[in-house]
């Protein structure tokens, strides 16, 4: 709403007046009063049941011609104040986006009117604030050609020394509040006001030109010792609108460092460092080093302002400070490095750098005691990743100044790091202590980076100095704790070919005396599944490691520590874990007897299990194993299943969710073939792929399922329209196609009973999913090809039947059953004939879909329509053609529709489309363009007959370059 919303206990019932206003047309021909636009603006407030209507007849009002004759009035000090905002508020649009309707010769006459009025509410601040903007929209229609004088004389008339009427504090405020507005003013004025690109930068130049006289007042006022810091805050917001404007730092840099003492005003410091940040980080600093690294030298002497900040507990001031130095950093990184190749700039770089790695290491707990370590987060990176720019003599030089600053580092982190006592914070401290302790972790891999086998020496001298600490008192184990935190942090970035502290440290975990602290041993077990990769090439420490945590899959207090370091060591290391399979079968085996878990701990457990039986093991082990395992879960999962006809609770239901999920993990990771995938070439030259192991027998995976599939069945005839159960079903289903392929055909039949009962009742996305994973299998199969069309004709026609009519409620389905078309596009085509009588609707449901709120959804459709348009063109499928050529002109019109009115994330979607259509459709295309441009109402008025001219010319000409789209 374009109204100043105020609550008012008043209301009243709206009249037969109001429904009437409401119902005016919007033409500019419509007579709007003065005094009924008073009466709608008061019962706007007052009447909350005519609101909506109100809000809409007040819209119209302001953007209609009269609004410059109503407005006005509407300002005497007499009116309402909400009836005063609504008219300044008008007078600030009409100027700012209806400007083309001000005759030249009332340019002068609107200046005067606006002045007049800034000068009469110069103490009313909300309607001053629409009146000074109106000015400012002033300026930037006329300063280029016909105020050309425009700062100068803003600075004349408000000059309080000069002015009448006016108190001088008044004047002065009120002359910054304006000569801030211009320029952000400049800033909306290419949306709001229609403004070019091109006109704005000569716009932007033209007020650029008056900076010497706005920097001259600045530095005027600022030194005047009778101006309160009041005053002189909105200055320095003053300045920092117009450092924005690319001011060069040459000729700021003399009053930025003149301001460098007011920082140590509460007041003044931030405005200071908005000021100091916006002139050091402008792009165009970029093209003169020295000037900047001599300002950043000039603004080291804040160090003593940061220090008396420290001295007085003053956290703001501080991080003000820090801040500003962590912006310059990341800005100017890179040039920072290279200076610190030069003698006479070292110092700077070091003192800069110091003062962040003093920052990292404030005092006290995070985030209670302090909220300023965080700041210089990402200063770490950016310094790492600019040193390994570098090369040769320069990187070694850069390193060896650097390394003692990361070694720092890591002493402040671990520190820092240290978990606080038990109920030291709230809920919500936690949780930002939490993602802090992730930072950390991000930072120890920079550092990493930079210190190699440096960093691992003084991890170890740290864990000696733990272990030793723990060992006196084996209550302090937080520094412990802490120390095996980075050793996980690094443990993915660590060289594979590291023979020397890594395997120190694998062998080391066994040794500490953890004195049965869980929380403690849960951290080490976590590590070393963190390792799991390193351990993968260097197999002779495993058995270092499995005693640790196969015990640790016993205990009720660890299982879920344990039982997620040795999923990670399955998974990574599915060969070498195989001389431990017994005793990791054994220890899962009395883990899901013994413990009662959470549904993620047994679902680690069954994925530990089916990557162990995975290798090594004859198929009648594996039964034998499997068969004992399952047993208790599957009569389980019956059970429920019986109990679904009379209505399951909310904890059966959840149970019977995490049974499915765990014969998914079963499913993904039960692979007799995980290395070797025998393939045949079948005669028409594709490649067939089976399951079965080398013996010749079936996998036990698909005997498991062959057995399972009625129980399946049943289930999903009893859950059609649950989402969670068909979630997991059909998770359930595409693990096992993905591991048993082409083998899944002895099951096929039962799955494919499951999927049209399940669509057809919830059009849930999850089966979508599952269809494209059995298309794109079977789909060029001779035996399954006309089931999967079938398949595929099942899907598209209850899709179009269920969602057409709704699409905004049925995105998902839409976005699932575009991709699913999309891939049947590229990989078989020969299925699309096959379902014809759809196409045309599908087509439209494509086209209807661009118009969705959903990028993902939109993606689909682009992606669709392009595949669509680009496979029309193939005589063998020659049933796409004509719907692309008579629905050629809709598309258009969609598509210049939505490049309107859609976000610029988008537009490569559309540009997809356009670009298969000047591919495929060029001559088409250009007579579509033709037709659209002659429909003068076609987007107007907002794009005029130029404009889509323009737009077609550049579309066409990018035809013989698809892929960049227009």
């Amino acid at each position: 709403m374009l109204l100043l919303q105020k609550h008012h206990s008043a209301s009243a019932s709206p009249t037969t007046a109001q429904r009437q206003r409401v119902t005016m047309g919007t033409s500019n021909k419509m007579e709007v009063s003065a005094e009924q636009v008073e009466q709608a603006v008061v019962e706007f407030y007052q009447d909350p049941v005519a609101k909506s209507g109100l809000n809409a007849w007040l819209m119209q009002a302001q953007h209609s011609r009269h609004s410059w004759t109503f407005a006005w009035p509407l300002l005497d000090p007499s009116k309402p104040e909400e009836v005063q905002f609504f008219a300044g508020n008008t007078i600030y649009m009409k100027v700012s986006r209806y400007w083309h309707e001000v005759p030249k010769e009332e340019y002068e006459p609107l200046k005067m009117k606006i002045l007049s009025l800034i000068a009469q509410y110069s103490r009313s601040k909300v309607i001053l604030n629409r009146l000074v903007k109106s000015l400012g929209a002033y300026v930037i229609h006329t300063i280029q050609l016909d105020w050309t004088t425009a700062i100068q004389d803003i600075i004349t008339m408000f000059d309080p020394g000069t002015v009448s009427g006016i108190d001088p504090s008044v004047a002065l405020n009120l002359l910054f509040s304006i000569l801030t507005i211009i320029p952000e003013e400049l800033e909306t004025m290419q949306e709001a006001m229609s403004i070019n690109s091109k006109d704005k930068q000569v716009i932007t130049g033209a007020v650029r030109n008056s900076h010497q006289a706005v920097l001259s007042l600045i530095s005027q006022v600022m030194q005047a010792g009778q101006v309160s810091n009041v005053i002189k805050e909105v200055v320095l917001k003053t300045l920092n609108a117009w450092l924005k404007l690319s001011l060069p730092l040459s000729e700021t840099r003399d009053l930025l460092v003149a301001l460098i003492p007011y920082s140590n005003y509460a007041l003044l410091c931030e405005p200071v460092m908005d000021a100091l940040r916006t002139a050091v980080t402008d792009v165009g600093t970029y093209n003169i080093p020295n000037t900047v690294m001599e300002f950043v030298t000039q603004m080291l002497r804040l160090a003593p302002i940061l220090e008396e900040a420290q001295r007085a507990s003053d956290e703001n001031t501080a991080s003000l400070i820090y801040s500003l130095f962590t912006s310059v950093v990341e800005c100017h990184s890179r040039l920072l490095l290279q200076c610190a190749l030069q003698a006479e700039h070292q110092a700077t770089v070091v003192q800069v750098v110091a003062l962040l790695l003093q920052c990292a290491a404030t005092p006290g707990q995070y985030p209670t005691d302090e909220t300023t370590s965080n700041i210089p987060f990402a200063v770490w990176f950016t310094i790492q990743d600019d040193i390994m720019t570098f090369e040769g003599e320069q990187q070694a030089e850069l390193l060896q100044l650097f390394q003692p600053v990361y070694l720092k580092l890591v002493d402040t982190f671990i520190q820092k790091s240290l978990l606080p006592a038990e109920d030291a914070l709230t809920s919500e401290e936690q949780e930002m202590f939490r993602c802090y302790r992730q930072d950390i972790c991000d930072t120890y891999m920079y550092a990493y980076y930079v210190l190699r086998g440096e960093m691992l020496s003084h991890l170890e001298v740290h864990l000696k100095d733990a272990v030793v600490k723990m060992q006196s008192n084996p209550s302090d184990w937080r520094y412990l704790e802490a120390v095996l935190h980075a050793y996980s942090s690094v443990a993915e970035t660590v060289a594979e070919t590291d023979n020397f502290y890594v395997p120190r440290f694998i062998q080391s975990i066994p040794q500490i005396p953890f004195s049965d602290n869980i929380q403690l041993i849960s951290v080490a077990l976590t590590t070393l599944g963190a390792y799991a990769d390193w351990l993968n090439y260097h197999q002779d420490h495993m058995h270092h490691v499995i005693p640790l945590m196969v015990e640790g899959l016993v205990n009720a207090s660890l299982v879920g520590a344990a039982s997620q370091a040795l999923r990670d060591l399955t998974l990574e290391c599915p060969l070498t874990i195989s001389p431990f399979s017994q005793p990791i079968l054994t220890s899962c085996q009395r883990a899901l007897e013994q413990s009662r878990l959470e549904s993620a701990e047994t679902e680690r457990i069954m994925t530990i299990i089916s990557r162990v039986l995975s290798v090594g093991k004859d198929q009648p082990t594996i039964m034998t194993y499997l068969n004992d395992t399952l047993t208790p879960y599957i009569s389980r999962l019956s059970h429920l299943k019986d109990l679904m006809g009379n209505g399951i609770s909310r904890d059966q239901h959840n149970e019977l969710v995490s049974l499915l999920k765990l014969l998914s993990c079963l499913a993904r990771h039960l692979n007799l073939n995980n290395s070797t995938v025998e393939e045949d070439d079948d005669d028409d030259g594709t490649t067939r792929r089976h399951s079965q192991v080398v013996s010749g027998e079936p996998q036990p995976l698909l005997l498991v399922l062959q057995q399972l599939m009625p129980l399946l069945s049943d289930i999903a005839a009893k859950a059609t329209t649950d989402q969670e159960i068909i979630e997991a079903l059909c998770k359930l289903l595409k693990n096992s196609i993905s591991t048993l392929v082409d083998d899944c055909v002895a099951i096929l039949p039962a799955i494919l009973e499951i999927i049209p009962q399940l669509y057809e009742a919830s059009l849930n996305p999850a089966i979508l999913d599952l269809v494209k994973q059995l298309v794109i299998l079977f789909g060029r199969d001779g035996n399954q090809e006309n089931n999967m069309g079938v398949l595929l004709r099942m899907v598209t026609a209850t899709t179009l039947n269920r969602a057409s009519a709704d699409l905004w409620s049925h995105t998902d389905a839409i976005h699932g059953c575009l991709m699913l078309l999309s891939a049947s596009f590229k990989k078989t085509p020969n299925l699309i004939v096959s379902h014809h009588n759809h196409i045309t609707p599908l087509f439209h449901l494509g086209v209807e879909a661009l118009k969705l709120p959903e990028e993902g959804t939109v993606r689909a459709a682009g992606q669709f329509l392009a595949s669509f348009i680009n496979l029309s063109r193939d005589p063998n499928v020659g049933c796409l053609q004509p719907v692309v050529a008579h629905n050629t002109e809709t598309l258009v019109r969609t598509l210049m529709f939505c490049i309107c009115n859609s976000p610029r994330h988008s537009l490569t979607s559309f540009s997809d489309v356009l670009s298969a259509l000047c591919k495929m459709y060029g001559d088409d295309l250009a007579r579509t363009f033709k037709t659209v441009q002659a429909d003068e109402t076609f987007l107007s008025p907002r794009v005029n007959a130029q404009q889509k001219e323009d737009f077609a010319k550049k579309v066409l000409n990018n035809s013989a370059r698809p892929s960049r789209g227009c």
